[in-house]
């Protein structure tokens, strides 16, 4: 049967969470009101399964939100594949990195000049919020495109807007990725990378991104001041 345009349609806006690999955090339980923010535009769906060619076939944005077990060199493969021909990928990590998840997702990120660092970053001292790693950034904009898509003309884009950076690790950052947003300068490590962005040259849409901060999006702090980060 040949596909209507309104299948292939509803395939290009489909957003793919995986939970194949334990995820720490759970599309039904823990991004309940994110959910509920995509379902007007996307088609937002659960993988349980071995990632495939399949699987990921007609999905726009593929999620990996904190993996706790390691992926095969062949899932590995799969994604690589998935990137080259136009998707987009978005992994969330918490803190501690690898270590703490007993995850090998550094293997993927490496090839796009991305790798999660086993730390955590902490506020030194207390603002707005009680916890010190749920950390309130004013000063972590790296990048000038992230004040004109907030509709902020300031001369200095690192303050162009505040975001909460709850129980995330810093990132090394080489090319061709680049640092989109930053720890600042009021919590420790001191103005390292936490968000990054890599656009493939031989691409014509947008880029595979690649973030710390696992419960970035939750339920628990959709209510607070968060970074967009959409492909």
């Amino acid at each position: 049967m040949v596909p209507t345009e309104v299948e292939s349609s509803e395939k290009l806006n489909t957003i793919l969470f995986n939970q194949s690999k334990n995820e720490l955090f759970k599309l039904n339980d823990n991004y309940k009101i994110l959910q509920r923010k995509l379902k007007g535009n996307w088609k937002v769906t659960v993988n349980k399964d071995e990632i495939s060619g399949t699987i990921l076939s007609g999905v726009s944005v593929f999620v990996i939100a904190a993996p706790r077990e390691r992926f095969t060199e062949s899932e590995f493969n799969v994604m690589k594949k998935y990137l080259d021909s136009g998707g987009s990928l978005l992994v969330l990590v918490t803190e501690g990195g690898e270590k703490t998840l007993q995850t090998n997702i550094n293997f993927l990120l490496e090839e796009y000049g991305i790798m999660v660092n086993n730390d955590c970053v902490v506020r030194t001292h207390y603002f707005k919020y009680f916890h010190p790693k749920e950390c309130l950034v004013a000063n972590g904009v790296l990048n000038r495109g992230i004040a004109q898509h907030a509709g902020k003309k300031l001369e200095n884009f690192s303050q162009a807007l505040s975001f909460v950076y709850p129980f995330g690790a810093t990132l090394n950052i080489a090319r061709p990725a680049v640092a989109v947003l930053s720890s600042g300068t009021v919590a420790f490590p001191l103005n390292r990378p936490v968000m990054a962005f890599c656009a493939l040259p031989s691409r014509t849409r947008s880029g595979h991104p690649g973030m710390s901060g696992y419960n970035l999006h939750s339920h628990a702090h959709m209510h607070r001041r968060l970074p967009v980060s959409a492909s």
